[in-house]
């Protein structure tokens, strides 16, 4: 861990007091320490200006300053470079990150110490096959989710598991969640919590007009199709990680499944996962 990477979140880090004090603190520990260009202009000890894809390339670790949706907008882009992340928490829970502000030269002395571990978190790849047959891939940490649009009305989601029928959900849309999303939104839609390392992955219904429709629970081998009903005809958007990306209609093809690419997570808590999900959620809410 020698090259570390700093993405910094503006709206969280307005002023870069953070970011400052973590550049500081690991320049003068040894580390070559890189920035995005805007960044790097406007922190002294962030000597190393670079595009972010290249920060991705050269890294050994990537610092992202901010919250969790920080952590997410780094992880899509430093999966497919294999690196790993640690975050510092500005947001309100931080599920993600284990870095408080401050606890920051303690937590990253343990990067100088290597007292850490890295943890390898499943993704989940959507690939949407459009009418024209133009073919589009997204990888996902938390979930992908298909919800109706600007209209009241509900809509049809046709939920198939391996080329089978499953259910039929009459709902403002589906959450298709990894482990590590199982915290996020698909808990806020009354899906079930699954611990970081199962190789599961949780189909659940956003409102669903129905009294039985449940979350599914799924193996990673299994693959989830979505087809939209045919009467639908407002716009459905598809989400990555709370980023609409583009808008379906009932003649695009979905499907889900376990992506090949992981989210590497750096751990420098001692903190358990359900010592964690007490702390960032159920104390800081009473």
């Amino acid at each position: 861990m020698k090259h570390i990477g700093i993405m910094p979140n503006l709206l969280k880090d307005n002023h870069l007091e953070i970011t400052k004090i973590v550049a500081k603190w690991l320049v003068q520990e040894g580390f070559e320490v890189y920035g995005a260009r805007h960044i790097a202009e406007q922190v002294q000890d962030i000597p190393n200006a670079l595009n972010e894809e290249e920060i991705y390339k050269l890294c050994d670790i990537v610092i992202a300053i901010g919250g969790d949706g920080t952590i997410l907008s780094v992880a899509e882009k430093a999966y497919s470079f294999n690196v790993p992340i640690v975050g510092v928490n500005l947001g309100r829970l931080g599920f993600l990150a284990d870095i408080e502000p401050s606890d920051i030269a303690s937590s990253l002395k343990k990067l100088l110490d290597k007292d850490y571990e890295i943890e390898e978190r499943m993704m989940l790849e959507a690939k949407i096959i459009a009418p024209n047959g133009h073919e589009y891939v997204f990888h996902a940490l938390n979930d992908v989710s298909i919800t109706r649009g600007s209209s009241a009305r509900i809509a049809e989601f046709e939920i198939l598991v391996n080329g089978t029928f499953c259910d039929v959900y009459p709902a403002d849309g589906v959450i298709v969640s990894t482990p590590t999303g199982s915290t996020a939104y698909n808990l806020s839609a009354g899906g079930p919590i699954v611990v970081p390392h199962a190789k599961a992955y949780i189909v659940t219904p956003i409102c669903p007009h129905t009294i039985y429709s449940k979350s599914i629970i799924m193996s990673e081998e299994d693959t989830v199709q979505i087809k939209i009903g045919q009467n639908d005809s407002m716009n459905i958007e598809l989400n990555i990680d709370g980023k609409m990306k583009m808008y379906l209609t009932p003649n695009h093809f979905v499907q889900i499944q376990k992506s090949t690419y992981v989210t590497r997570l750096v751990k420098l808590s001692e903190l358990k996962f359900f010592e964690i999900l007490r702390k960032k959620i159920v104390e800081r809410r009473r």
